[in-house]
């Protein structure tokens, strides 16, 4: 009788261990996303305190992970790029429950840009102080951990290219006058046929439709960063 309630007790605790590991893979199927749920995280080179520190990231912030290395995150930072995170840090969940739970980092992309809304523009300006075009689009993406290419025209190397009619909230949008060989401007994509973009020298960082007027005739490219 003893001997087999301890067997019982065995196999019940087998199973409870069991049942945690499933639960603790499952949790980490790579690829999927991770929430930083910490502030002032350093995003970092390799994966080890020692290595460069490439940005710092905060609470909310969200991320593709790709696999874990000890106890780091390998992570996606643009440009088919990748950088480090601390595991302790972070808080991984399958793509399909991300995207129930409302946590697509394209959309993230956009809460973060609207709390810059009314900052005015300033030309070469890259800071809460005042942003031009480009430096407004790197500084969002730099928020969230992902290094991008400081002028316009060079962030057409960023990403992958998006049609017009595919566009996600997050995606960089692109404008380029006729005849010129430069794209000149660049937003990020809020929804709804609307951009959150530093237009020009005495205006502030705005919503501006991509849909009519002058952006629509000038639309030229789009790049998706955070996939």
């Amino acid at each position: 009788m003893y001997i087999q309630k301890k067997f019982s007790i065995l196999l019940v605790s087998t199973a409870i261990m069991l049942a945690l590991f499933v639960t603790t893979v499952g949790a980490e199927s790579f690829p999927c996303v991770g929430i930083v749920v910490a502030d002032d995280v350093n995003v970092r080179s390799n994966a080890s305190t020692d290595s460069t520190v490439l940005s710092r990231v905060n609470c909310g912030v969200t991320m593709d992970v790709y696999e874990r290395i000890g106890n780091w995150f390998r992570i996606g930072i643009g440009n088919d790029e990748c950088a480090f995170i601390s595991a302790d840090y972070v808080s991984v969940r399958p793509q399909d429950v991300a995207a129930r739970g409302n946590y697509l980092g394209g959309n993230r992309v956009v809460q973060v840009a609207k709390q810059y809304l009314g900052t005015p523009y300033v030309y070469g300006g890259s800071s809460p102080s005042g942003f031009d075009c480009s430096g407004f689009t790197s500084f969002i993406y730099r928020k969230l951990g992902y290094t991008i290419n400081r002028v316009a025209h060079d962030q057409l190397a960023n990403g992958v290219a998006v049609n017009k009619t595919d566009l996600k909230p997050g995606d960089l949008v692109m404008f380029k006058r006729p005849g010129n060989s430069y794209v000149h401007h660049v937003g990020i994509y809020a929804g709804d046929g609307m951009m959150i973009h530093a237009p020009q020298a005495g205006d502030v960082v705005k919503f501006t439709s991509i849909t009519t007027g002058y952006y629509n005739n000038v639309y030229y490219a789009a790049r998706r960063i955070i996939h």
